[in-house]
């Protein structure tokens, strides 16, 4: 008799629970249209000197999109020397500005990407440092990017602007 309680396995769901099951199932995402975002750089603030000669920075930046690293530009080095900044306290860091005056595109971009800015050293004879990282999640943001890993003691920035703002 308890043979008889078991509902073969071949029977088909009825026809309401085969609705539910069409109206659940995850539809395909449409592809983003990927473009190309306009990248400006105008410049880097609060950078400290990296060098081991002369209190310096060989200074530039690459950029990507997360992922994408065929999408990378990268700026030209310029040089920067630390100094005192204005209205600077007794106790802050001498550190370097630079103007760079990039403009850019970073191609295979689609809405949401996350785009990578890393400020670097050239070095020579070793591999280049590090002098700060940030991340931007919107094609359309403009002003000041505050870097982190900029070293203890050192709030750095970039200037930039994504997209045509």
């Amino acid at each position: 008799a308890a043979s008889a309680d078991l509902a073969p396995a071949a029977q088909p769901a009825p026809a309401a629970q085969q609705d539910k099951i069409l109206l659940t199932e995850a539809k395909p995402e449409e592809a983003k249209p990927t473009t190309s975002l306009k990248i400006q750089i105008a410049s880097a603030h609060g950078l400290r000197s990296a060098d081991l000669i002369g209190n310096k920075s060989d200074v530039y930046v690459e950029v990507e999109i997360e992922g994408k690293s065929d999408s990378k530009v990268t700026t030209a080095v310029v040089t920067g020397t630390a100094s005192k900044k204005e209205g600077a306290g007794e106790n802050d860091k001498d550190s370097i500005d630079v103007d760079l005056q990039f403009v850019g595109e970073l191609k295979g971009y689609v809405a949401g990407d996350k785009i990578l800015f890393t400020v670097r050293d050239k070095d020579f004879l070793k591999s280049d440092d590090s002098l700060g990282k940030a991340t931007v999640t919107e094609g359309g943001f403009g002003g000041k990017l505050v870097l982190e890993g900029a070293g203890e003691g050192f709030q750095a920035h970039l200037m930039v602007q994504l997209g045509d703002g």
